[in-house]
């Protein structure tokens, strides 16, 4: 057979294949054209779509500067703490997390900002990395120590507590709070004391701790010491110490570091006589502080120890809490001149027709703030001779406030003639107690008026029933203005019906 027609049909295919691929080739190029073009188009399109969305109006949360948006985050994330009774690490830092995820602007702000980072909490129930991130992201700034949950009767997480410790302790020197925000087992808390008995804190200057004992038995070197919050030279800049049940036993000196300008002892339980023999050495301690704030609570009672009138002195003392078992003792023992700000019980428990204030005429002449508590008059067989002593006592108060609805009943019409300068009245009130209001505030108010005294500010702050309160408006409005918030539940609770409005 020939070779020719062999080579020819071969020839011809080859042909035929150069022309498919050069035609592929064609399209292959025109499409890689098509794509550029393509391409470019996207590009001019996407820049023109961005520059559209430059020119809309931005939200206004978008349009802060960093420094109030930064404010913004600390209010959400203290919120969300209060709101977590757990207060655990990890939640927080979840938070941290989802406010960063919102767009990379906020996740900047976050990740950047140490200020946001700065408050620190130890729980048994958290991981090490929590901590561990705060310490690295609050950078240099002072930080916020916070125990909470250490109240287990088992000794069973002392080497997680370990850790926290060694982590924590190299930074004392940025520690600007300190607190174990409630009960701790014994154990952890001298585990703790220990470990801080040695450490300087320069920067501290808050302190709050449930069940403190004073003095602490010291495991390490076998005695009693002070813990190191009472001792002035570790702790040079403290200025607020609160504690709350603390263990002071076998001691009589129980002494305020001098820096403090601010002192919270609470117990809620009543001390023996024999658990209080560190009583004047505290109060003594007191007398050579700078004292601003003072608040004392609970069952103890100073009239054993016989101070004697106005020897207890607090020239700078602006605002003084007092629930105790003998207020009066108190309040006879201290002077403070410059005293604006008082709350406390208004008769002696236990001797519930002793007037705390029988007697000091005019000592408290700077105090226009007066809170009194718990307080039933009625119960007490008070009358107005009673509540003279009181306004005499405080002649020159502003602002009136009753924990107990039923203080009003202390107004008597009498005693109209005192507290001329007075500008507000606020009462705490429930739906279950209100309906002795007009019998107790109406005739007080009318005899003011009448006495051409200026009107006061009428505020109720709880929950009360919303036909009580109407009453109560149309009654009394003539003679005394309303707050702002409780005349509007007033005037939109008449349009809803029957129910019970909270206030305040």
């Amino acid at each position: 057979m020939s070779s020719e027609p062999v080579n020819s049909a071969v020839m011809y295919e080859l042909y035929r294949a150069r022309e498919v691929l050069a035609a592929l080739e064609k399209q292959e190029q025109d499409l890689l054209d098509q794509l550029r073009d393509v391409q470019s188009a996207t590009q001019a399109q996407k820049a023109e779509v961005e520059e559209f969305i430059r020119q809309l109006p931005s939200a206004p949360i978008s349009r802060l500067p960093n420094e109030l948006l930064i404010r913004i985050f600390k209010l959400s994330l203290g919120a969300a703490l209060v709101a977590d009774h757990a207060r655990a690490p990890d939640r927080q830092l979840s938070w941290m997390q989802g406010l960063a995820g919102v767009s990379r602007h906020w996740r900047d702000v976050v990740l950047n900002s140490p200020t946001l980072w700065t408050t620190i909490l130890v729980t048994p129930y958290s991981w090490k990395a929590p901590v561990e991130v705060h310490l690295h992201r609050s950078s240099q700034l002072a930080i916020d120590i916070e125990f909470h949950s250490w109240d287990s009767f088992h000794f069973i997480h002392q080497d997680l507590l370990k850790n926290f410790l060694t982590m924590l302790i190299p930074h004392a020197h940025r520690w600007r709070s300190f607190s174990i925000s409630d009960h701790i087992n014994e154990m952890y808390l001298s585990a703790i004391l220990v470990r801080l008995q040695r450490v300087t804190f320069p920067s501290l200057t808050r302190v709050s701790i449930h069940d403190l004992p004073v003095p602490f038995a010291d495991s390490q070197f076998e005695h009693l010491s002070l813990p190191v919050f009472l001792r002035p030279g570790t702790c040079p800049r403290l200025k607020y110490l609160r504690l709350i049940n603390p263990d002071i036993v076998d001691t009589e000196e129980f002494r305020v570091p001098p820096s403090v300008t601010r002192v919270t002892v609470e117990f809620d339980y009543d001390l023996s006589s024999e658990e209080q023999p560190w009583i004047p050495s505290f109060l003594d301690s007191l007398s050579c502080l700078q004292l601003t704030t003072l608040t004392l609570a609970g069952g103890f009672d100073i009239s054993e120890y016989h101070f004697p009138p106005n020897s207890i002195q607090l020239p700078l003392l602006e605002k003084f809490v007092c629930r105790v078992t003998n207020t009066r003792a108190l309040v006879q023992a201290i002077a403070a001149p410059s005293l604006s700000h008082t709350e406390c019980y208004p008769n002696t428990l236990g001797y519930p027709f002793q007037n705390n204030f029988t007697g000091l005429e005019s000592k408290f002449a700077c105090v226009h703030r007066l809170i009194l508590v718990d307080f039933h008059p009625v119960l007490l067989g008070w009358d107005s001779s009673e509540t003279k002593e009181i306004c005499l006592a405080f002649p020159n108060i502003r602002h009136l406030i009753f924990t107990n609805p039923n203080a009003v009943m202390m107004l008597h019409p009498d005693v109209a003639v005192y507290w001329q300068h007075l500008e507000s009245l606020t009462i705490h009130t429930t739906a279950e107690n209100s309906s002795g209001f007009l019998h107790g505030l109406l005739p007080w108010l009318k005899r003011r008026l009448d006495m051409k005294s200026p009107m006061i500010r009428l505020t109720f702050k709880g929950s009360m029933n919303v036909p009580t309160m109407s009453s109560l408006y149309e009654a009394l409005h003539e003679f005394a203005f309303w707050s702002g918030r409780t005349l509007y539940t007033i005037l939109k609770s008449r349009s809803a019906g029957p129910s019970v409005a909270d206030h305040g």
